[in-house]
């Protein structure tokens, strides 16, 4: 696809519904039904849909025949208006309209320029990166002057959604992403033998980037602080905690520290509740549904909770080496840094 060549999209939805030797267009069957339903009018119908009287008169006589049922009827004084069996035929359509809905202007152009940018010089990249307040920050930033330059969204030139930290590093392993973003205790003795991200750290075909540091730690509700001291502290009856998913790297720091404590998840209520980020951890014990939880200390401060620091982890990002050199990379990098920067708990690294 040449740089010049514009992308054009039209989406066309033709539904065929086929009773004996009668095949009906099911959209336009849908429309002409609604409208009848509005004007009360053969007369006003057919104006709005652009066609004869006549026109459509006949077509609703054809839909009658096909249906074996009168679907419109005269009633004096009334007007035209729609039967029992028209008016739950017209309900049914719109109840599966969604099917005969082109999509939005904004989603068809999304989706010219994602092809435009796929098929470029330099194509979108795909990052699927363990939950992090430093790169959401990033995304969320619009252009970007640097000098007399300006540098376009990273969301223009970066596809990225969220995964835990193993699942990203397994897509990027596979090919499902270009890069991953993930991370893992920041003393490396403490990274089990074998772990996904020493699969790609130990890889000739594959980059990795250490980008910053964060804390980890217990976020408590302010009302159980004065409880609350410790992992041993999470086992008391009147503690509930909130967990994060399996897969994520957060749980996998989570059931080290049990383990290194010597305690049993059983011992732990709450320990089986998950949620998917940090923030909804947080959010979660802010709304009192839980007491206690591991998470970002960026994460305690946005909610106004207690925080007590446990250990520091090294947020990484990974990808092939054929993405190593992309422009997109760098300006991601140096993107993640700077939000770091701003944040409670980071420090960004060289």
């Amino acid at each position: 696809m040449s740089r010049t060549a514009p992308v054009r999209i039209e989406f066309t939805v033709r539904a065929e519904l086929t009773l004996g030797d009668s095949r009906i267009d099911i959209g336009e069957l849908r429309q002409y039904l609604r409208v009848i339903a509005d004007t009360q009018s053969i007369t006003h119908a057919a104006l709005a849909l652009g066609v004869t009287y006549r026109t459509l008169w006949g077509r609703l006589l054809t839909y009658d025949e096909a249906f074996h049922a009168k679907l419109v009827g005269k009633s004096r004084g009334r007007g035209t208006n729609l039967t029992g069996k028209g008016r739950a035929l017209l309900a049914t359509l719109e109840r599966h309209a969604e099917l005969f809905t082109p999509p939005s202007a904004e989603r068809i152009g999304a989706l010219a320029g994602d092809l435009s940018r796929a098929m470029g010089e330099e194509p979108l990249l795909r990052l699927l990166a363990s939950h992090d307040y430093a790169i959401a920050q990033a995304f969320a930033r619009a252009e970007i002057k640097t000098g007399d330059a300006t540098l376009p969204p990273l969301s223009s030139l970066i596809h990225a959604a969220s995964a835990g930290s193993d699942d990203s590093i397994r897509a990027l392993l596979r090919g499902d992403a270009d890069l991953a973003g993930y991370h893992h205790p920041a003393d490396t003795s403490k990274i089990p033998a074998n772990s996904q991200c020493e699969r790609v750290e130990h890889s000739d075909d594959f980059w990795s980037l250490a980008l910053m540091t964060r804390e980890q730690g217990l976020i408590v509700a302010p009302h159980h602080k004065s409880q609350v001291k410790s992992l041993q502290d999470l086992t008391r009856a009147d503690v509930r905690f909130v967990n994060r998913q399996r897969g994520s790297g957060t749980r996998t720091l989570f059931d080290s520290l049990l383990t290194d404590a010597r305690l049993s998840p059983t011992k732990i209520a709450g320990y089986e509740h998950e949620e998917f980020t940090h923030q909804a951890v947080a959010a979660t014990i802010a709304a009192g549904a839980a007491d206690a939880g591991l998470g970002l200390r960026t994460a305690a401060t946005q909610f106004k909770l207690h925080f007590i620091p446990l250990t520091t982890e090294t947020y990484r990002i990974a990808g092939r080496k054929d993405t190593q050199a992309h422009p997109a990379v760098a300006q991601l990098v140096a993107s993640i840094r700077a939000a770091a920067l701003t944040l409670p708990g980071y420090q960004p690294l060289p």
